[in-house]
């Protein structure tokens, strides 16, 4: 049975442009959660930088850069391999000194 797929409307900036999605039915919530943190980081910078004059194109530059940078250091902090390099390296120091003993 293939994926449902939903058609949805998603405003990010308040009272601004409204985006068609297709997704899977499955992602929906997650979609959505997704809009409503880039609407708060969008309502914090707008707020943040309200003095500047910044468009809200600008201010959604921001947000996106904000979100990829936090993205970038979860997936560096998720990086597991210098870890099990670490662990094999040990295993094979433990394997020479118990064929030693």
């Amino acid at each position: 049975m293939p994926d449902e797929i939903l058609d949805i409307q998603l405003e990010v900036v308040p009272k601004g442009r409204k985006f068609p999605l297709r997704i899977k039915a499955e992602d929906e919530e997650l979609v959505r959660e997704a809009a409503k943190q880039l609407r708060q980081k969008f309502i914090a910078y707008k707020q943040d930088y309200s003095e500047t004059g910044l468009s809200d194109k600008d201010l959604m530059t921001m947000v996106a850069i904000d979100i990829a940078v936090s993205h970038l250091q979860l997936e560096r902090n998720n990086d597991k391999t210098s870890f099990i390099t670490k662990i094999q390296q040990l295993n094979e120091k433990l394997k020479d000194y118990l064929k030693e003993q």
